[in-house]
Formats: structure tokens, sequence, C-alpha cells
């Protein structure tokens, strides 16, 4: 819808149903694509602000859960609305 991606949209509502978070693999397995491409998406939302993650940006050898900060998934759509409608 607007240019927004499928697959980040998949995983803010995956998201958004498990508000203790999940790991990646749990959302491969709900969304039933790749893990690189969930990962890569994951990476991107964090980038942005939308997830966040239980653990610092290096996560070598163990489990990272990511949750949905909701108030800054509201105000990137607030601020997309206000774009889009150029009430900027």
């Amino acid at each position: 819808m607007l240019g927004a991606n499928p697959i980040r949209g998949a995983i803010i509502r995956v998201l958004a149903q498990h508000p203790n978070g999940l790991t990646s693999g749990a959302i491969e397995r709900e969304l039933g694509v790749s893990y690189q491409t969930v990962f890569r998406h994951l990476q991107q939302l964090v980038a942005v602000g939308v997830v966040t993650t239980d653990g610092e940006e290096v996560h070598h050898g163990r489990r990272v859960i990511y949750t949905l900060d909701r108030q800054a998934v509201i105000t990137t759509l607030s601020e997309y609305r206000d774009f889009l409608l150029a009430e900027d």
C-alpha cells in the first residue's frame, strides 16, 4: 500500500501481536519467508527505530528478541501522513 514494503509491514504486524517480542526465527516461521529476508528487514526496522532489540548491537551466539516500539510506529505513520498530504 502506497509503496510500503509488504514484508516490513508483515513484520510490524506480527510483532504487534506479540508484545513480549519474538526472535527472528519465530518471525520467519510466522511469515513463511527466508531467514535472510526477515533479518534484512529487521535491521532496517531497527535502524529507523520502530523495532528494538533486547541487547547490544552485536549478538554473536545468542538469541535476540525483537519488539515493536508502538509509539515510534504511530509517530512515523503520522509523519508519513503529513508528508503525503503536504501538511508539513
